[in-house]
């Protein structure tokens, strides 16, 4: 977690102090309540001097944003909360869901380069994990499904290279996503359709089953009904099912890990 001030970042110290910044700028112009501030940070076993260590965590904030060039009102306090005063568009994770949102409409319209460039841009503004630098449980569940989002766009961003003609980018960009979350029964459909958009069958089928050989290894489950229908397209050569337009309507929404 830190503080940009004029693209010079001043990392704010103290676990109790990102814990208590990264409740607020998860939802920035909003009153965050003790209680969630408190649940974020302890998990729900505060200690008995909560109160206190929330004023003393919120004075060093302020501390850290003074430094940065910031007034000390940026961190506005409420009765019954908390507020980071700033625009969403300061805030990188609001930029990059607005920038995806853009993406995806550009993409609706036709306009796949155009998207591929605003796709690429939203991802610049990830420089790591998600809440990597916080301890508590609970944010970092949330960091996980921020993750997500981001697993998201990039999978969007490599069907768009399908679509362009670029496979090997696009092979390149879901193997790695594959390989960090081999239980997303998504991303293996998403490899099989960019294979075969290169003319790989046999690499497309080798997809379906090392997913089917990971999914029974790992959880004893076999293939759910969308791998299964990818697998038939693929053998069938069914170019209708496997295009691009279909993927790039549902990539990211509403997805299943294994649905049945």
């Amino acid at each position: 977690m830190a503080l940009l001030c004029d693209g010079n970042a001043l990392s704010v110290r103290g676990q109790r102090q990102r814990r208590f910044l990264s409740s607020l700028a998860l939802s920035p112009g909003q009153v965050v309540s003790k209680e969630e501030i408190i649940e974020d940070s302890w998990d729900g076993e505060p200690p008995l001097t909560v109160g206190g260590q929330l004023q003393t965590s919120a004075w060093m904030i302020r501390t850290a944003l003074v430094e940065a060039g910031m007034p000390r009102s940026v961190l506005g306090s409420h009765e019954r909360g908390y507020e980071l005063k700033v625009p969403l568009d300061c805030v990188d994770l609001f930029v990059f869901r607005e920038a995806v949102r853009g993406a995806r409409g550009l993409c609706a319209r036709g306009q796949h380069r155009q998207a591929s460039e605003q796709l690429d841009e939203a991802l610049t503004l990830w420089a790591g994990t998600a809440l990597a630098d916080v301890t508590s449980g609970r944010l970092r569940r949330k960091g996980d499904a921020l993750q997500e989002e981001r697993t998201a766009a990039v999978e969007l961003r490599a069907l768009i290279d399908v679509g362009l003609g670029h496979h090997d980018d696009a092979i390149t960009r879901l193997s790695e996503l594959v390989d960090r979350e081999p239980l997303r029964e998504d991303l293996y459909i998403s490899l099989m359709r960019a294979y075969y958009a290169e003319g790989r069958q046999a690499d497309a089928i080798h997809v379906f089953h090392r997913a089917k050989d990971v999914l029974r290894e790992q959880i004893g489950i076999n293939p759910g009904v969308k791998l299964r229908e990818a697998m038939q397209a693929v053998l069938q050569q069914d170019d209708a099912y496997l295009s691009l337009s279909p993927a790039l309507a549902t990539t990211g929404r509403g997805r299943d890990r294994t649905e049945r």
